[in-house]
């Protein structure tokens, strides 16, 4: 008993009445591991950022942002313990004046890491130590983050910041922000992310 001869692309020959073969899928195209890195297309594939790395850059932008924007928060909370001193609310300024002094120190730190994020991909400490916030099914690659999540993510970072205006409260929205927000990298795998990239489905990169 004899078979018909095939061409290499699976079909029989011309004039044969024999059936080819059935159609076997190829397996899927290898894909690299996370710290790998190189071009892969039409665009470059970054490691993951190290813990080091991403605290270093936190501490910058705490330093280099935290400093102005604790200088207008207390002017503004000023100004707003002025007005109402004015307007006969004098036994409520000192809470008041810490609320507004959270809620400004909050809003403006969410404002910059959300418009740095979205236009340069990094704030000015992760600008310094090479990284760069990617989308998490990019797999490591540059591509689309919605605003609303680079929104998200900066809110849940500094969430602790809306307690600023109250010593104990701020300390203890520290330590419960701490370990999920800071420390979680440690030992999160395969993407190391804290909450609030796992909240915005980010992660961050090197681009060094």
């Amino acid at each position: 008993m004899s078979f018909p001869p095939h061409w290499n692309d699976g079909t029989t020959a011309p004039g044969d009445s024999g059936r080819p073969p059935p159609h076997r899928p190829h397996p899927p195209p290898y894909v690299p591991p996370a710290e790998a890195v190189g071009p892969v297309g039409e665009q470059e594939r970054y490691r993951l950022a190290s813990w080091g790395r991403r605290a270093v850059a936190r501490t910058v932008d705490g330093l280099a942002v935290g400093v102005p924007v604790a200088v207008l928060a207390v002017l503004v909370s000023l100004v707003w313990a002025g007005a109402q001193s004015l307007s006969g609310y004098g036994e409520a300024v000192e809470r008041n004046s810490g609320i507004v002094y959270g809620l400004v120190g909050f809003v403006m730190f969410v404002a910059y890491e959300t418009v740095c994020v979205h236009r340069w991909r990094r704030t000015l400490g992760k600008h310094l130590m090479g990284l760069r916030v990617a989308p998490l099914d990019g797999a490591g690659r540059q591509g689309p983050i919605p605003v609303a999540s680079m929104a998200a993510r900066a809110a849940v970072f500094n969430l602790a910041n809306l307690a600023a205006g109250s010593a104990g409260w701020a300390f203890l929205c520290l330590m419960l922000m701490l370990v999920p927000c800071v420390l979680w990298p440690l030992w999160d795998r395969p993407n190391r992310q804290a909450l609030h990239d796992k909240v915005a489905g980010t992660v961050v990169v090197r681009t060094d």
